[in-house]
C-alpha cells in the first residue's frame, strides 16, 4: 500500500493542492495533524482533506486550540491572533470534524502522533534524548509524527547512542523494515527548516520503505491570501523563509 503522509498543513491550501498532485496515486492518506493554523484557508484545507478521505486523520496542538480545548497562554501574540481568525472563520461541521479526530492511532507495524507518543499533542522531538525517551512508549517498528514541521528520522540506536536526528534530502528511501524508527514527514504548509519547499512523504506499508519528498509551490500567492484576510505580517513573510 502506497500511502501520502501530510502533516502540518496549517491551512496552506494552495501548499496542500500542489503536494497531492506531486505525489501521485496513492492508496491512502494519512494526516498527523495541525489542518488549521496560521494560514489563511482553514475551512477549504478542512474541506480538501475530508475530499481525500484519509484512512487515519489526527488532531494537532493548532486543532485543538481552534476548538477551545488547549489554552493559549503558550501561544506568542501572533499566534493567539492567527488562532481566534481561524475559529472564526470555521463552521460547524469543521468544529465538530475537528472534534472528532483522535490524537494516535496504532496499528501492529506503525503509530501515528501528532507530537510525541508520550504527549501526543505538545511535545517536540527534535534531539536523541528525547527520542530515545519516546522509543519506550511504543512497540511498533515505525512512529510518524509532525509537530516539528522539520523533516527527520531517527533510529532507535541513534536515539541511545546520543546521535541527533538526521534530516533527509528529497528523494531519499529510507528503510525501516530492521531498526525501529521515529520519522517525520515534515510540514505541508509552513516547512521550518529554512526550505520554503512543501514537504511530505511517502509510507510503502509492504516494502517498509518511506520515500521523503519536497516540492515547490506558490508561496506568493498563499502570501497575498494571508494578506488580504489581514494575518500578521510575520507569518506571512515567514513563509518564503521557510522558518
Amino acid at each position: 500500500m502506497r500511502v501520502l503522509m501530510l502533516s502540518d498543513v496549517h491551512a496552506n491550501l494552495v501548499a496542500l493542492e500542489t503536494v497531492v498532485a506531486a505525489a501521485g496515486p496513492v492508496d491512502a492518506v494519512w494526516n498527523l495533524g495541525d489542518i488549521v493554523g496560521y494560514g489563511p484557508r482553514p475551512g477549504e484545507c478542512i474541506d480538501y482533506i475530508l475530499g481525500l478521505e484519509p484512512a487515519a486523520s489526527l488532531i494537532g496542538n493548532h486543532d485543538w486550540a481552534a476548538i477551545g480545548r488547549l489554552q493559549l497562554d503558550e501561544f506568542n501574540p501572533v499566534a493567539r491572533f492567527a488562532t481566534y481568525w481561524t475559529t472564526a472563520q470555521l463552521r460547524t461541521e469543521h468544529m465538530h470534524y475537528l472534534e472528532s479526530l483522535p490524537n494516535r492511532v496504532m496499528e501492529e507495524h506503525w503509530m501515528l502522533v501528532h507530537a510525541s507518543p508520550r504527549h501526543p499533542i505538545w511535545e517536540y522531538v527534535y534531539t536523541a534524548k528525547i527520542a530515545h525517551e519516546n522509543f519506550d512508549l511504543f512497540d511498533s517498528q515505525v512512529c510518524f509524527l509532525g509537530h516539528t514541521h522539520v523533516q527527520l528520522f531517527i533510529t532507535e540506536s541513534m536515539a541511545a547512542a546520543g546521535q541527533p536526528p538526521s534530516q533527509p534530502h528529497d528523494g531519499m528511501v529510507l528503510s525501516v523494515a530492521e531498526e525501529r524508527h521515529i520519522v517525520n514527514p515534515g510540514s505541508v504548509g509552513q516547512p521550518r527548516d529554512n526550505n520554503p519547499d512543501a514537504a511530505f512523504a511517502i509510507y510503502d506499508t509492504e516494502a517498509r520503505t518511506v520515500t521523503f519528498r519536497r516540492v515547490p509551490y506558490d508561496v506568493e500567492l498563499t502570501q497575498r491570501q494571508m494578506d488580504e484576510a489581514g494575518l500578521p505580517r510575520p507569518l506571512i513573510t515567514r513563509l518564503a523563509l521557510g522558518v
